[in-house]
């Protein structure tokens, strides 16, 4: 597996994940931009030359907030996001960022054990944000 920066090339790849994974996708410009913004950080797992996972988020002052975590379900269960996510919060202590943010489904039992087991919390819910259902906000602090 190799974790490296998301590039421009990536978009298309990465919009068709979040068609298919993420209830509140973002669109290929979108993605285009917030890759243009230097508080962005984006990361993307590699095997085989095949983009399999990323993650993504933003620097706000001395925070980070996770804007999405995806993985092709084909290829969970591997370590891919767990590795995606150490290589944040390593990045996040060079950068003496304070705290990690993140929302997640309530039924999402999988994300938020590995959550967990990496250090987040539980900080408050968010009422139907996912039509629905709830969303946690999580809580890491370095």
């Amino acid at each position: 597996m190799i974790i490296e920066e998301v590039g421009l090339s990536d978009v298309k790849k990465i919009a068709e994940m979040e068609l298919k994974y993420i209830y509140h996708p973002y669109s290929e410009a979108v993605l285009t931009e917030m890759l243009k913004n230097p508080n962005c950080l984006a990361l993307k797992a590699v095997e085989d030359g095949e983009l399999v996972g990323y993650i993504s988020g933003q620097f706000v002052i001395d925070e980070f907030n996770i804007n999405n975590v995806v993985v092709r379900e084909n290829f969970r269960r591997r370590g891919y996001a767990e590795s995606l996510l150490n290589k944040v919060i390593e990045y996040c202590t060079k950068e003496k960022t304070h705290k990690l943010y993140l929302e997640v489904a309530q039924t999402n039992d999988a994300a938020i054990k590995l959550y967990q087991k990496l250090g987040f919390n539980f900080s408050y819910e968010r009422k139907h944000y996912y039509g629905g259902q709830s969303a946690l906000v999580l809580v890491k602090t370095l």
